[in-house]
């Protein structure tokens, strides 16, 4: 299986110019990040979550973390720098199905404004279920929440045809 790594580095690599998945600092919720770093761990949320919607089983095992800006894979959170600045030195190379359906999600979210990303997931009721405990950055069960992920993507997924 893949890891969410693999996939980061794989979101890295589609954004050449870095515009993206940059090191704006920004502050959402009282807490600074990097503006890049929040929008690669949604992008990680969004395939993750439409991955398991659509073919029943998680893309990879890595488990998110709830806090206050959403959902977060820590080893991303914590390795961003390095993995945003070796992104066009360090080639992935996935299964050719895995590619076009990460292509799939890139494509759909890239005009997307940070805010909006945030704001989407703290909708999701994954997160909303742990959000006053986001202090303490619970573990996301998300197969706890797979038949509401397929009625919630149904829609994306068709239209995205995946």
């Amino acid at each position: 299986m893949i890891t969410a790594k693999d996939v980061a580095k794989y979101f890295l690599s589609k954004d050449y110019n870095k515009k993206l998945f940059n090191t704006k600092l920004v502050e959402y919720n009282h807490r600074k990040a990097y503006e890049g770093n929040i929008r690669l761990n949604k992008y990680l949320y969004f395939a993750q979550t439409v991955y398991l919607a659509k073919y029943d089983k998680l893309l990879f095992n890595d488990d998110f973390i709830a806090y206050d800006n959403g959902p977060v894979i820590k080893e991303i959170v914590d390795n961003y720098s390095y993995l945003q600045a070796n992104s066009n030195k360090e080639a992935i190379t996935l299964p050719k199905e895995i590619e076009n359906f990460l292509d799939k999600i890139y494509i759909s979210l890239e005009n997307a404004l940070c805010e909006e990303l945030i704001d989407i997931t703290h909708e999701d009721s994954a997160w909303k279920d742990l959000s006053d405990k986001t202090y303490y950055a619970p573990i996301i069960d998300l197969l706890k929440y797979k038949e509401k992920f397929k009625k919630q993507y149904r829609g994306i997924i068709k239209v995205m045809d995946i």
